[in-house]
């Protein structure tokens, strides 16, 4: 583990116990641009700005490889990677190496996995939350699966409607990469053949683990030198929202999906004595936690200033789910007194960062990129994301029930792992 760089990025990026996102070096949205550069793809056609990782991220293990495997363990952050002992993490970091990163912000899924798949940071591709409003549809959506949560209900959006710009799949399928992907859905980006495991893609929230090693094998053995093959796994997370990192459950999940890779990952070797030196690994997680506490969530429905001066949906409903409870969008009325009432109440009685849209742009916090018209029109009036808390509606009590959340500043949340190893080592 690279301790000395994980200090020198906290002490760079922090703010007041808040850690920012270092785009231009150090970030997961700059893993998929370090992926293509091993296989020397040549594919001018993916969108700016379009970078790798430093060098020292590989040194050890080089940059020339045939085909490269990502395994994204999505909530297992750079704390959780070094609080928990295993074996296949201690073979990464002695024969490998680990490098910490930042995530994107928000912190979350929705955001850094469309960052991951499209090539384009959350300032252009627009998806800044699990929840998104974007008035143009007077909808609030679940970015991942398009449901309705308020305003109209007409509005029909798939997963690829949800963003701007197209999967970076195509592209390098057109350049003769073989793209793979491994997860426990039915479906995934065009231009990637999907690879389901976990009861044929009918996996409840626990996501089973279920046929994820006859699945990688599948993708490891059809697939065609240069190959892009991803796995993911979304069961630490999970069990992270549902029991928080400090529980049973928790500490269970995590020793059951890196056994489950692990053994994966041997099989793969032995089966590929050959051509497993021929294989980069990266494993790597696309946000971390933070253990929130129900008693203590903030609802923004108890601030009269908030809820009196709240958009309005065209059948007169208040505008409220944009973004999360660690990454709040506020979408107010017109008027600058209005959202400086409301950024001075919330700022004085909460532990928070209280962004106003033109801040959020100076400091480029959603992406050093051109902003798109989406990205402009969903970015709340106001972003909050409190210290360690979450912050909603109490009218979705669902979202302010969960223990581990994400999505904020917090340098659990923000700080993500990076090892990197050949198959042959692993």
């Amino acid at each position: 583990m690279r301790t000395d760089l994980e200090s020198r990025l906290r002490t760079r990026l922090s703010e007041d116990g808040y850690l920012f996102p270092d785009y231009a070096e150090y970030c997961f949205a700059n893993v998929p641009g370090t992926v293509l550069s091993v296989l020397d793809a040549d594919v001018p056609s993916l969108p700016s700005p379009r970078r790798c990782l430093p060098d020292d991220v590989l040194e050890a293990v080089g940059r020339e490889y045939d085909r490269v495997l990502v395994v994204l363990l999505d909530g297992f952050g750079l704390a959780f990677w070094k609080r928990h002992d295993h074996p296949l993490l201690e073979r990464l970091e002695a024969d490998g190496t680990v490098s910490p990163l930042t995530t994107t912000y928000p912190s979350e899924t929705a955001a850094a996995l469309t960052t991951f798949h499209t090539g384009r940071l959350p300032a252009s591709h627009g998806v800044l939350g699990w929840d998104v409003y974007d008035p143009a549809a007077d909808a609030s959506y679940e970015a991942f699966t398009g449901d309705v949560k308020a305003g109209d209900e007409s509005v029909d959006r798939d997963l690829q409607a949800v963003f701007d710009g197209e999967p970076i799949y195509p592209v390098l399928a057109a350049a003769g990469i073989d793209c793979r992907h491994v997860v426990p859905f039915p479906e995934t980006y065009d231009g990637a053949a999907v690879h389901t495991y976990g009861g044929n893609g009918a996996a409840p929230p626990e996501y089973p683990l279920e046929g994820f090693e006859s699945a990688l094998r599948d993708a490891f053995v059809t697939a065609d030198d240069p190959s892009y093959l991803y796995a993911y796994l979304p069961q630490i997370d999970a069990a992270a929202h549902a029991a928080g990192t400090e529980s049973d459950e928790y500490r269970a999940t995590v020793a059951d999906v890196l056994e489950t890779v692990d053994r994966s990952l041997s099989t793969l070797a032995a089966a590929d004595e050959a051509g497993a030196g021929d294989t980069l690994v990266l494993v790597t997680a696309d946000h971390g936690h933070v253990d929130t506490d129900a008693d203590r969530a903030v609802d923004l429905e108890s601030f009269e200033a908030v809820t009196a001066n709240l958009q309005r949906h065209a059948n007169g409903d208040p505008v409220r789910y944009a973004g999360s409870p660690r990454n709040a969008h506020l979408h107010l009325r017109d008027g600058d007194d209005i959202r400086e009432r409301v950024r001075s109440e919330l700022a004085a009685a909460l532990d928070a960062r209280v962004f106003t849209a033109d801040e959020v742009r100076e400091r480029r916090l959603f992406g050093d990129c051109d902003e798109s018209d989406t990205f402009r029109r969903r970015l709340g009036d106001l972003v909050v994301s409190h210290r360690e808390q979450a912050v909603w509606y109490g009218s979705d009590p669902a979202k302010l029930e969960l223990i581990g959340m994400h999505g904020g500043l917090h340098p659990d949340e923000m700080l993500v792992p990076l090892g990197a190893a050949t198959l042959e080592s692993l």
